[in-house]
Formats: structure tokens, sequence, C-alpha cells
């Protein structure tokens, strides 16, 4: 069956041709939908959950170390819909792009939505389901529609993991998982 699966990505991946792609990188889900993989960018051990669907139009630059949950949606362009040339409703037929920017180390939860434009900060932390059309800073947890900062991590601890020569948690650890109590 792994080898079936194997095939099955290669065939749906063969043509598919990024900006970039870091080394490390985890992204080839059958369920996955890059638009304009030509302008997307991917840093090292960057990882992308299956269902993810990325529109590159506007360019999407994801830097190092990156985990984006299954389901994401990242979208670099809208439509046109309420300019003084506006041609038809509900928008016409031209199409506004603008790069989104992922810096390092930044997760990513499952379902969320990152719009056109925005930039999110080292270290930060995207909630499930979150809806980002803003900027979010360096080392924020952010939650909601629209997403919202509800706290921050802690910056002193991040920069020293940072700093090590392989910070990546599934370098690092690999996927062992250990469970404790909040």
């Amino acid at each position: 069956m792994n080898i079936l699966i194997k095939i099955l990505q290669y065939l749906k991946y063969r043509k598919t041709k990024f900006f970039k792609v870091g080394y490390g990188c985890n992204f080839k889900a059958l369920t996955s939908n890059f638009i304009k993989a030509n302008k997307i960018s991917l840093g090292n051990n960057v990882w992308i959950g299956k269902g993810a669907d990325f529109d590159g139009a506007g360019g999407i630059e994801i830097g190092n170390g990156v985990i984006i949950a299954p389901e994401v949606v990242i979208y670099s362009r809208t439509h046109n819909f309420n300019s003084q040339d506006l041609q038809a409703l509900p928008f016409d037929h031209i199409m506004l792009t603008a790069k989104v920017t992922i810096k390092d180390y930044v997760w990513i939860g499952r379902r969320a939505m990152i719009m056109p434009g925005v930039t999110i900060g080292k270290g930060a932390v995207i909630g499930g389901g979150a809806i980002v059309a803003k900027d979010v800073p360096d080392y924020a947890v952010v939650v909601g529609n629209p997403a919202k900062i509800v706290k921050y991590r802690d910056k002193e601890n991040f920069e020293k993991l940072y700093q090590e020569k392989e910070p990546f948690v599934y370098n690092k650890v690999q996927h062992k998982k250990e469970y404790k109590q909040k």
C-alpha cells in the first residue's frame, strides 16, 4: 500500500514546481492543492498537513521549521469587488494579489485561513480555525475569527532554542509524543 501512495504522489507532483523547496520538507499529500506553486517558497523543515489549499498567485514565502496542520488555507489573491473602476457585480475580472510571509518556526493549527498580504512573525502560533487577515507579531498566539492575540510565547526561551544548531521538533525528538496534563 505504501508503494502505491508513493507512486500516486509522484504522479501528482511530478509537474508541480515550487519556487524553492528547502531540505527536510514534507508537503506531498494527495489531498493538498497548490495553485501557482512556482510562486511558493518553502524553507527548510517545513511540514504541511494533508488537505492544504494554497493559492500562490501573489507569492507565499514560508520560513524554516514551520508546521502547518491539515486543511489550512492560504490565499495570496482576492477579487476586485470595490474599486472606482469596478466593471461587474459582485466582482470583476481583476485579481488583487498580495504576498503572504510566514517567518521561522511558526505553528499554524488545523483549518486556519491566512488572507492575502499577511505577515506572520517568527515563533507565532495560529490557533485552529483562526481567520488571519492582519499581520501577526513575533511570538504572538492568535485565535478566533477575526484572529486576535490572546498571549505571547516566552521570547527568552524561544530565542534560546532558536540559537541551537537543530531546534526543529521532528529533527530533535523525532515523532515521539509525551503527554502531560495542563
